[in-house]
């Protein structure tokens, strides 16, 4: 058995939205770099053009002052200079190599756009798919397994590693000496939270209410969105939510909050956690 198939699915997707995002970056990368080559190898047959005609001569402009035109001309610096065919060899040269610097830009131009937008579309088609699996994944982990743990942080946690990879660590790598690190009672502003873990994709935050309103709601977010923190997702566990949030309501407000990271809202129960609204 293969390495990958030990993994859960939601691992393996994970996984698959790196190398996807490093696969993005690397073509990014490989684009940026044939562009400065190509302007290397522009200026460079820039340079030795002009070198070229700097031995024999000079161009400079000659202003025809009846007419107003303004026209350039070779001055050469002896009478002996080399060939009208050469100048016009030199001069076909550098239109060729320009008209080819034009040409390869534009290709790699449309390479870098077109990679830019299919990268971003893999990405959001593999977010989706993300989204809909913890979905999935909390509803069944939570609405039907017995949280594990000795303390209301061990048993969130333990539950929560389930839904989400970047806390798979955490009480299932037992044999392997690993535990996931976590820091308590953190204070963010003027709030207070629980949890907080510190991920790849930012921090997870958990924090404890007993009764909670949208205003409670509310002040907490905004808190957590002026802290300026890179957050990952935030899990609000709850013994009671008022009416409010409990009607048909609930979506609206949520989007109220303006929210540029995930929310969830969880009920505490005796035996568990039910879901009440998941981002």
């Amino acid at each position: 058995m293969s390495e990958n198939d030990k993994l859960s699915l939601a691992e393996r997707l994970d996984i698959a939205i790196e190398n996807l995002t490093v696969w993005h970056r690397v073509t990014l990368v490989m684009v940026i770099i044939g562009l400065l080559s190509l302007s290397v190898i522009i200026s460079m047959s820039q340079y030795y053009f002009q070198q070229e005609i700097n031995k024999h001569g000079r161009i400079t402009e000659i202003h025809d002052d009846k007419t107003g035109d303004v026209e350039l001309t070779f001055i050469p610096n002896s009478e002996q200079i080399f060939s009208s065919e050469s100048i016009v060899a030199l001069y076909s040269t550098q239109t060729w190599l320009m008209a080819s610097n034009g040409l390869v830009i534009g290709l790699l131009s449309f390479l870098f756009l077109w990679i830019t937008y299919r990268g971003q579309s893999y990405k959001k088609e593999l977010k989706t798919i993300e989204n809909q699996l913890i979905r999935q994944s909390y509803l069944v982990n939570f609405e039907t397994s017995i949280p594990e743990g000795t303390t209301k942080i061990e048993k969130i946690l333990n539950h929560s590693s389930l839904v989400f990879p970047e806390l798979r660590s955490f009480g299932r790598d037992k044999s392997e000496g690993r535990k996931l690190s976590y820091k308590t009672n953190q204070t963010i502003g003027n709030e207070t939270v629980d949890i907080v873990v510190a991920t790849k994709k930012g921090d997870f935050i958990v924090k404890f209410f007993d009764d909670v309103s949208f205003k409670t709601i509310d002040q907490f977010a905004q808190t957590l969105s002026k802290s300026n923190k890179r957050i990952f997702r935030v899990l609000c566990v709850a013994k009671n939510y008022d009416e409010e949030l409990q009607s048909n309501q609930l979506s609206s407000l949520m989007q109220k909050l303006g929210l540029k990271y995930n929310m969830d809202l969880i009920f505490e129960e005796e035996q568990g956690y039910s879901m009440l609204w998941i981002n």
